[in-house]
């Protein structure tokens, strides 16, 4: 391995672990670069591969633990460096995509949440009776969060992450792009493999049957399932309104409807979903070759 490549490994996992512990020792003001610090390993692994990889992994991981605790270090490795590890093994299979990379995150998504329910049930809704305890002391006793929601907080939690991390992926190649251009597809022709749909209908069925309490596990698994087919959803929407002459202002209308009116996000999500049956970006394509 050059011996650039090893200093930009070297940097990377330390800018990545600056990124992910800047705010506790700098201020809640770098909080916001924490958002960031999957983004210089993923561009090692894109352009590095193995080596860059183990590299700024084992440097970044290294520097959290010798900074916070073990514990922090394994779900710094779960979070950021198990996503890079999904982008390597596509590259290496020369299947790197944002289909391949979001079906497989969401897979491992799902995973993450069975385990840590598995293994730390009890302690997770300590802490989200403690959460909904300190908010009601701070803010006011009027304040009530929905039980139905708490249930589902630590889905919550991992499909913010899953979309923080294509957000991350997204830049890296668009990097690598610009510089390298050795990409061809793009987020706007993203379309899920067949097996997320399917599971994503299979946990949403239970969890609308079940009541709250014994669905609440199908309800959550749902949700992490249903944050990469509403980003397909979008995809499709805004390739569509691309195409009208005034695509512009229908697209920036279409964001500030979703913005503004969340309960828009169903719609789009079987937006999605139907997308795997009707190819909806297809269709002009199809009328054109018709008429040829």
């Amino acid at each position: 391995m050059p011996l650039k490549a090893i200093l930009n490994s070297l940097i990377s996992g330390i800018v990545s672990s600056i990124f992910a512990l800047g705010f506790k020792f700098f201020g809640p003001i770098l909080i916001f670069f924490s958002y960031f610090s999957p983004f210089p390993i993923f561009i090692i692994t894109i352009y590095y591969g193995l080596f860059g990889t183990i590299l700024s992994a084992l440097v970044s991981v290294g520097v959290i633990i010798l900074l916070t605790s073990t514990s922090v270090g394994i779900i710094f490795f779960i979070t950021n460096i198990v996503p890079s590890i999904i982008i390597l093994i596509d590259k290496k299979n020369t299947q790197l995509s944002y289909q391949n990379f979001i079906s497989k995150l969401t897979l491992l998504n799902g995973l993450f949440y069975i385990a840590i329910m598995l293994l730390y049930s009890d302690k997770i809704n300590n802490l989200i009776k403690n959460f909904n305890n300190y908010m009601q002391e701070s803010l006011g006793k009027n304040l009530l969060i929905e039980k139905a929601i708490l249930d589902i907080a630590p889905a919550i939690l991992i499909s913010s992450w899953g979309l923080i991390l294509v957000l991350n992926f997204i830049l890296a190649r668009k990097i690598i792009t610009k510089h390298f251009n050795n990409f061809k597809d793009k987020i706007l022709d993203i379309e899920l493999q067949p097996w997320v749909i399917i599971l994503f209908l299979l946990f949403l069925v239970p969890a609308a049957l079940f009541n709250k309490e014994n669905g609440k596990w199908f309800c959550s698994l749902a949700l992490i399932y249903a944050t990469p087919i509403t980003i397909q959803g979008i995809a499709v929407i805004h390739s569509i309104l691309k195409r009208n002459k005034r695509g512009a202002f229908l697209i920036y209308s279409f964001y500030t409807i979703v913005f503004f009116l969340p309960f828009s996000v169903p719609l789009i999500t079987a937006v999605g979903v139907l997308d795997h049956i009707y190819s909806f970006r297809g269709f002009k394509k199809k009328i054109n070759s018709d008429i040829d």
